[in-house]
């Protein structure tokens, strides 16, 4: 039996992990491995908690933007509050554009997983909008005041997490989406001169 597992690509060799999942040609059965991670958060009260967390972070990220938008234009910094909208937007769009193109399969339309997170879309899982907009943003924040990219960059580890354990990303989803976010913000917020 081969399981293609996306996130656990690795030479076809056969393997066994170092705490004896099942692995098949040098990929990690996904199925396995999620019930693993997944498993601490089976309780009602813990997937909950998954779902509250990943909706209150995305929201506490998207609060502490616009608030940081509206505070650069008290100030009259204009220049910086357009770039503050515009890097993240573009990015959005970057993203948007390579979700729809790359079309990728989630976990619970490729293994028969019962994600904690329940979503009905289908395909456009990498990368991750989820976390590259909450990364973005922390760069956005990171670039106006250090303390509050740190604290984004935080929530951003948190919704990161979130969407792995909650069953509608695979690893690979969150890194690619946080990578791209990540060399967006270099390029416009360190790059770019002000």
């Amino acid at each position: 039996m081969r399981v293609d597992a996306g996130p656990f690509r690795t030479a076809n060799v056969p393997i066994i992990a170092d705490d004896m999942a099942v692995v098949y040609y040098g990929r990690m059965n996904y199925v396995d491995w999620y019930r693993r991670i997944s498993a601490p958060f089976r309780s009602a009260i813990a997937r909950e908690v998954i779902v509250v967390a990943d909706k209150a972070l995305v929201l506490f990220i998207a609060v502490a933007y616009f608030a940081s938008i509206v505070l650069l234009f008290v100030r009259g910094e204009v220049l910086a509050a357009v770039r503050v909208v515009l890097v993240p937007a573009i990015t959005f769009a970057l993203i948007t554009y390579l979700r729809d193109r790359w079309n990728t399969n989630r976990p619970y339309e490729d293994f028969d997983i019962d994600p904690i997170i329940q979503k009905d879309e289908r395909g456009r899982s990498m990368p991750s909008r989820h976390v590259s907009s909450a990364v973005i943003i922390a760069c956005a924040l990171a670039w106006q005041h250090m303390d509050w990219g740190a604290l984004a960059f935080a929530a951003c580890a948190v919704v990161a997490f979130t969407r792995i354990v909650g069953g509608v990303h695979y690893p690979r989803d969150v890194a690619v989406g946080a990578a791209i976010a990540l060399a967006c913000g270099f390029l416009g917020f360190v790059i770019i001169p002000s």
